[in-house]
């Protein structure tokens, strides 16, 4: 689930819109099925999982600028090489 959108608001989307066009989605990992007659129940799992993926995703990049700044400090972090387009 979290390696298909970065956010709740994006899931519940593109679950919408896959769902309205008549696809049954399932999520092996966690075990939820979402086919457009949706339970309250599975609009709720929905909601609760996303948000904790977006949560994941938001703790990995905050991490990712510690470390990165730590290296800069340490002067190990030059940042990417420019690349020369023709």
């Amino acid at each position: 689930m979290d390696r298909m959108v970065r956010n709740l608001e994006d899931l519940r989307g593109i679950i919408k819109y896959l769902t309205g066009k008549g696809v049954q989605v399932k999520f092996i990992k966690e075990n939820l099925t979402f086919s457009g007659e949706d339970t309250p129940l599975s609009t709720l799992l929905l909601s609760v999982m996303g948000a904790f993926a977006e949560f994941e995703r938001a703790l990995i990049l905050e991490r990712q600028r510690e470390g990165i700044a730590l290296a800069k400090e340490r002067g190990a972090y030059r940042g990417r090489k420019i690349a020369i387009s023709e």
